[in-house]
């Protein structure tokens, strides 16, 4: 049985400098992006050299470790260049993984350097069998699959017709990294926005996955460290929030620098114009007070980890509150924006126009749907909430 490697190096690179330097390539790329519906290669792999894909990677495993809060900082910056570059940046960092498996399954994986990641956190269905797990299932938008070595893929133990329960009585659910020659991609990404992130349905039929490679996911993590204690989906939900929190100020960004140049009949540009000017406060103030609330909830979370305590509920309710309100402002900031730009707005030599396509895609992910504010008022009620979280 291999044994972990003691020889990866972390990229000693600032994780907060990684998107203004991988600036020229992204905007080099987005044209073809955009055309080919998919991350081209040689973007892929700048930014998997650069280490944009191991920011939650263990330090044993060559990775950065950075604390929750700067890596949402990261995929902001992302998302205000690139949408789509920003998803798959969010995706691919899944080296947390490597603090969650067994040894030999980290020493497996990483066997031949750093390896290239995808998800879906849609569930399909496992079955034990002699030293592992069956598993089968379609998964939908699995984002950068095509670039991808190992796609995580998350599925519920079944036990007969009906799920197993975990030692909290819930039903068991784990993550299965399966390789990409276990499983069959399905050409089904057109779509209207963020087509550069190339997030194909997959298809898995009873394929083994050894236990090595299969890590529950309500269970304390491998390495007890601040980042990977806590509340464990924290590493992974809130990186889409923060992604489109960077689309709705690029959107701003835009509308700040088309305005001047933009004229009514009279000559009166729109940036001198009563409605343009409330609408852009209106727009900057709602979204930095969404991500000051945002980062103030995952700077809660990140210091109970820090001093290893137990996160709440309540703590996690926080989170996905903030999360829907996020995106419920992220989606006005668009419409805003791109209601100001007008018939700018629809042509595609406008950077308005993508930007306005991608963010309301990005808007579409089920982590930002307005249904979680009921849980979150049934926590507020004193009850459970009804997603569980």
């Amino acid at each position: 049985m291999p044994q972990p490697s003691t020889t990866f190096q972390s990229p000693t690179v600032d994780p907060l400098d990684l998107p203004e330097m991988l600036r020229p390539a992204i905007e080099a790329a987005a044209d073809e992006s955009e055309r080919c519906g998919d991350i081209p290669a040689q973007l892929y792999a700048e930014l998997r050299d650069a280490g944009a894909f191991r920011l939650l990677t263990p330090r044993e495993q060559g990775g950065l470790e950075t604390p929750l809060t700067t890596t949402m900082k990261v995929y902001e910056a992302f998302g205000r260049i690139d949408a789509s570059v920003a998803w798959i940046v969010w995706n691919a960092n899944f080296g947390c993984l490597g603090a969650l498996l067994p040894e030999s399954g980290v020493a497996r994986l990483w066997a031949a350097g750093e390896p290239a990641f995808a998800n879906s956190g849609m569930p399909g269905r496992a079955k034990r069998t002699d030293g592992g797990f069956r598993i089968s299932g379609r998964w939908r938008i699995v984002s950068g699959v095509h670039r991808a070595e190992w796609v995580s893929l998350v599925a519920i133990v079944m036990d007969g017709d009906m799920p197993a329960t975990n030692s909290s009585g819930g039903p068991d659910v784990r993550f299965f990294l399966t390789h990409k020659n276990a499983l069959t991609v399905l050409d089904t990404w057109n779509v209207s926005g963020m087509r550069g992130s190339g997030s194909h349905d997959v298809v898995v039929e009873d394929a083994f996955v050894p236990d090595e490679l299969v890590a529950p996911v309500d269970l304390p993590s491998r390495i007890d460290r601040p980042l990977y204690r806590g509340y464990p989906q924290s590493l992974v939900v809130p990186g889409c929030t923060a992604i489109v929190l960077g689309v709705a100020q690029a959107a701003i960004d835009e509308m700040v620098r088309m305005a001047p140049g933009k004229k009514d009949p009279s000559g009166k540009a729109l940036s001198e114009q009563h409605r343009a000017r409330v609408a852009l406060a209106r727009s900057d103030t709602s979204l930095r007070a969404a991500r000051l609330l945002l980062h103030s909830v995952l700077g809660d979370l990140q210091a109970v980890a820090e001093l290893g305590g137990t996160v709440s509920t309540e703590q996690k309710s926080d989170l996905w509150a903030a999360m829907a309100h996020a995106a419920q402002v992220c989606r006005k900031v668009l419409v805003d924006m791109y209601e100001l730009g007008s018939s700018a707005s629809i042509y595609r030599s406008e950077a308005l126009e993508r930007i306005f396509r991608d963010g309301m895609v990005a808007l579409q992910h089920a982590n930002h749907s307005a249904k979680h504010f009921e849980s979150v008022g049934a926590v507020l009620f004193g009850d459970a909430p009804l997603s569980g979280f």
